[in-house]
């Protein structure tokens, strides 16, 4: 699994996540610090993540160039 911290902070970010997520076969996860998760590819779950402290997204597949405008340090 690959995994990287990332910021959604839009409407039209989630919306553009969501996009690619369900464009890749493998499973997309999006995590919080504490390890509660929700499916990437989900509008209403990417939309839930807005109220996180932080965020990860974990990927069967090496996503990172598709998502990079979401990563942060």
């Amino acid at each position: 699994m690959f995994r990287h911290k990332i910021e959604l902070v839009t409407i039209a970010d989630i919306m553009e996540f969501v996009r690619i997520a369900t464009e890749e076969s493998g499973v997309v996860r999006l995590i919080d610090g504490n390890g509660f998760c929700v499916n990437g590819k989900s509008l209403l779950g990417a939309t839930a993540t807005v109220e996180w402290k932080s965020l990860y997204c974990e990927s069967e597949n090496d996503i990172y160039l598709k998502i990079k405008k979401f990563c942060v340090a």
